[in-house]
């Protein structure tokens, strides 16, 4: 039987050829034409801020651009206020 370290652990390995590692509560700030509407916490292995995206779909919105910055999600849109509501209470009821 072979142990790898006192912890039990594999070696954990690092450099560029190691894939990232993604925490299972990542968080993201949403924005809306630069203005900041809250925070989008990735509950799940599976979640990806990009959901957020899905979700306007469902709502019927349309016609929206988004981009990742570090942990900034940028969303454009040409109906902000309409868009932030929604938002607003999609962030708040994770």
């Amino acid at each position: 039987m072979q142990t790898y370290n006192q912890n039990a652990f594999p070696p954990f390995r690092r450099g560029p050829e190691a894939e990232p590692i993604k925490n299972a509560h990542d968080q993201y700030d949403v924005y809306v034409n630069e203005e900041y509407i809250g925070k989008k916490t990735l509950l799940t292995q599976s979640e990806e801020v990009e959901d957020i995206v899905d979700f306007l779909k469902v709502q019927g919105i349309e016609g929206v651009s988004t981009h990742l910055d570090g942990d900034h999600f940028v969303i454009k849109s040409e109906e902000p206020e309409h868009l932030k509501q929604i938002l607003q209470t999609y962030l708040n009821n994770l």
